[in-house]
């Protein structure tokens, strides 16, 4: 009877110290400020150079706690513009500044839709929304995702139902929007070559920028 009651205070107190540890390595988590590191997306790679850029006034200031606007070009090529929004609580934005909201709100009419998929971030592949918007003759092709931790996600609705679990777990709530654009001045199909080929380079070296 002894040995059963030493056992079991055993037990007990193992289990008291695992419940110890998991809050206090998620009260860890949860403190901890994460911040992405723009350093490691270089202004030139694989051809493309590029040149920082800010916020048009017009249309409003930048809802991310941080971000890098940037204008990539390769040779005579029409630019790629990228923009990387990183959020300490990316699910309080995701119903006013998602692109399909966004661009038709200053002006842009969407001409069609769809999903792609291109590249691997953290060993997973990439699925984005793309869109072809236009205004006045200006047409443009988008494409977005979200990234949290280790995933991407294609669509707000996946990130919240992800972030939620994840949040769960880890206590995180943030994440970042990608947002790739091109104008498309000969065919849509150059513009998706040109978006793809980008992406399958850029890819890397946002993994290396955004926190893990």
């Amino acid at each position: 009877m002894g040995n059963h009651r030493i056992s079991l205070s055993i037990l007990i107190g193992l289990f008291a110290v695992a419940a110890g540890g998991v809050c206090a390595a998620t009260h860890y988590r949860m403190t901890q400020k994460r911040q992405p590191e723009w350093k490691f997306i270089p202004d030139q790679f694989d051809g493309w150079t590029g040149v920082n850029s800010s916020f048009d006034p017009l249309y409003g200031a930048d809802p991310a706690d941080s971000s890098m606007l940037r204008v990539y070009r390769q040779g005579d090529n029409p630019p790629v513009i990228v923009y990387v929004g990183f959020f300490a609580d990316l699910t309080a934005i995701l119903e006013v500044h998602t692109p399909e909201l966004c661009y038709p709100a200053q002006g842009w009419s969407i001409l069609s839709s769809r999903k792609s998929v291109n590249g691997t971030y953290r060993g997973k592949s990439v699925a984005a929304e793309e869109i072809v918007v236009d205004k006045a003759g200006d047409r443009r092709l988008v494409a977005w995702w979200y990234c949290t931790g280790s995933r991407p996600f294609e669509s707000r609705i996946r990130y919240i139902y992800a972030m939620l679990a994840l949040s769960t777990f880890t206590g995180r709530t943030d994440g970042s929007m990608v947002r790739l654009e091109t104008p498309i001045q000969t065919s849509p199909e150059a513009a998706e070559i040109r978006i793809r080929q980008f992406r399958r380079s850029f890819l890397p070296m946002l993994s290396n920028a955004l926190p893990q």
